[in-house]
């Protein structure tokens, strides 16, 4: 059946989440009050779901624009313009919730038609689509001008159960995953299949302040659907033995996505892309030399984590849709999606490669999950890892949509002005098929990760980088916009032929910025930096930023954030956006950049186009235009 098919039953719901008494057995797992874990020995019950089939290249269905029952009519007046945050641990989630809060202060976050995270803005990001304890303002608090960033007023955060700074100031999940680890031994579930410890972690600093900490038996949805879908996932989720359903319905807010991989640890990519949403999952490209196949195509989320049972008793072509009948095998909830999402030592270590392996992997507190593919529709156990193993900057899936405006935030801890910044960044250079390689990195070859990657020419990224460069050295915002043509990529579901303008933003030192602020916040910044007792006690304990020495190039590793760090990194990202407030407003009034004069622009092995595929205008070769943004 096609895209426009699908089966919907109707239950009335109201509030943040419908709790379904109809569930299979569960038993307690020990981690938080009332909350459940559904039983291995008896598993939940069949439920119905739609799949849609297909390739994000040129023939998959995105629901919440062309499904008729599934889309969100409201997303058709948001402007054509994505969010996309980068991965970075406690730097991202910090930084991200700045740049949120200087567009909802500039009035422009509820414009936005998509919201993409991945890893650590992960965490951000669901808390946000969800929680319905406190308004956006409050959740995400205010903004503070450098002057008024004094060490008193900073670290005022609000209550940390409704005020997402406050919640991660006095987040330490990281200790919570070791706690976790050490109870596993002692109890009767010692491989983590009930509960996964990091999940546990992350989904109590960052989602069970604001009441969205079930993470075995809930699931997700999104009021707004034309079908009306959130009450049929709430009839199903009691069936599924996810009950508990917690559900977006701000209007406001752009359509939540976060970034996942699937890991293949015998396989020489190790990671292919997964996105999920309150809708539906999956891997949106077709992989038919994978072992097993993945792709392509998506699964309603109620879905997700589960075996299929009967395969489709017609062929289901690409584009279009089909009612399916599964086994929820094991929990597939909003905490599983960060936790996933944000699994960055399973995506360092990639166990698996063994037996041993895959059980390590588990016991450690990753992620396992049953998966189908929408190919031979056969069910296999895979690993599921960061997202960052595929999209650090949580940027493809924009670009699979083709949205023509794009907000590219990236929450980097190596300097613009470090010599192996391409190197480190490689994400970034990428995109632009010019990564010059790491010796220390997994998976793909140099050459073989740039073809996987490229969406945009070569030049592109040295003229980034010295408009960085530039930026960086005159004390301002790292911002800058272009637009590019954006070239074929059949390996990651892009469409080329077609110009994207994008802002870029890098998170960098600002002289300018630190030169407002109040001198007793100027003397900490200095005495910390340059301290080296400050710098010995950082060094003894690496997983905690007790000081401001590294701001606002925080490692990865530090994940527990005093209230200072947590108030000055928020206000110092929100200020590159205030500080550029007429530049987004232009790039979003301007038309949608002309599309290029040509059909499609594949990349060729040397990144460069394909044969026959030049893209002329104007009698000579498209070239990139810039913009520079003061």
């Amino acid at each position: 059946m096609g895209c426009g098919s699908s089966r919907s039953a109707a239950l009335t719901t109201a509030g943040a989440t419908a709790t379904v008494t109809a569930q299979p057995a569960t038993t307690q797992c020990g981690a938080e009050p009332g909350c459940t874990s559904v039983s291995v020995e008896e598993p939940a019950a069949p439920v119905f779901v739609k799949t849609w089939v297909g390739n994000a290249h040129d023939n998959l269905c995105f629901p919440e624009v062309d499904d008729p029952d599934f889309a969100i009519p409201a997303l058709n007046s948001k402007a054509p313009f994505a969010i996309c945050i980068s991965g970075g641990g406690f730097r991202a989630t910090t930084l991200g919730l700045g740049w949120l809060r200087a567009l909802h202060t500039l009035g422009l976050l509820q414009q936005a038609k998509y919201l993409c995270t991945n890893s650590g803005s992960s965490w951000l990001g669901a808390a946000l689509s969800f929680q319905q304890v406190s308004d956006v303002s409050e959740f995400l608090g205010p903004y503070l001008p450098p002057e008024q960033c004094s060490l008193d007023a900073v670290k005022e955060l609000g209550d940390k159960r409704r005020s997402f700074p406050a919640a991660v100031a006095d987040a330490a999940p990281l200790y919570s995953y070791f706690r976790g680890e050490l109870g596993q031994m002692f109890r009767k579930d010692p491989d983590g299949s009930a509960a996964r410890a990091w999940t546990r972690a992350m989904s109590g600093a960052f989602l069970e302040p604001f009441g969205l900490g079930n993470t075995d038996s809930s699931t997700v949805t999104i009021t707004g659907t034309r079908g009306e879908v959130h009450r049929s996932v709430a009839e199903r989720a009691g069936q599924a033995g996810r009950g508990t359903v917690y559900t977006q319905s701000n209007p406001d807010l752009p359509f939540p996505i976060i970034g996942q991989a699937l890991l293949l640890p015998n396989d020489a990519a190790l990671y292919y892309p997964f996105e999920w949403t309150p809708l539906y999952g999956g891997c949106p490209v077709p992989y038919g030399t994978t072992d097993p196949k993945l792709g392509g195509g998506w699964v309603e989320t109620l879905g997700l984590n589960a075996q299929l049972l009967d395969k489709p008793k017609e062929e289901v072509k690409p584009g279009s849709s089909a009612t399916i009948t599964v086994r929820p095998m094991g929990p597939a909830s909003l905490g599983e999606a960060i936790g996933i999402s944000s699994a960055y030592n399973s995506l360092v270590w990639a166990l698996g490669k063994t037996e041993k392996g895959k059980k390590l992997h588990k016991k450690l507190g990753f992620h396992t999950a049953h998966y189908f593919d929408q190919q031979t529709w056969n069910s296999s156990v895979l690993e599921q890892s960061d997202g960052g193993g595929t999209d650090l900057h949580a940027v493809y899936p924009a670009l699979r949509r083709r949205v023509p405006n794009i907000l590219l935030l990236s929450a980097t801890a190596t300097s613009v002005e470090d010599p192996n910044f391409a190197r480190e960044m490689k994400d970034l250079p990428a995109l632009f098929g010019c990564w010059p390689g790491n010796p220390k990195e997994k998976g793909l070859g140099t050459d073989a990760l740039n073809k996987q990657r490229q969406v945009f020419r070569k030049e592109g990224f040295a003229e980034l980088h010295a408009a960085l460069l530039a930026k960086k050295k005159a004390g301002l915002p790292c911002v800058h916009v272009a637009e590019y043509d954006v070239l074929e990529n059949r390996e990651m579901g892009v469409r080329g032929g077609w110009r994207v303008r994008v802002m870029w933003v890098v998170n960098e030192a600002q002289s300018q910025w630190e030169a407002a602020l109040p001198q007793e916040t100027r003397d900490r910044l200095q005495h910390e930096r340059s301290s080296l007792g400050v710098k010995l006690k950082e060094g003894l304990n690496p997983f905690d930023a007790d000081t401001l020495r590294e701001f606002p190039l925080v490692s990865t590793f530090a994940m527990d954030y005093t209230p200072e760090l947590v108030g000055l990194m928020t206000n110092h990202a929100a200020y590159m956006l205030v500080k550029n407030k007429e530049a987004i407003l232009e790039m979003l009034q301007q038309e949608a950049p002309a599309a290029a004069e040509a059909a499609a622009v594949a990349v060729a092995e040397e990144g460069e186009p394909a044969k026959g595929a030049e893209v002329l205008l104007g009698g000579g070769a498209v070239e990139v235009t810039a913009q520079a943004v003061v």
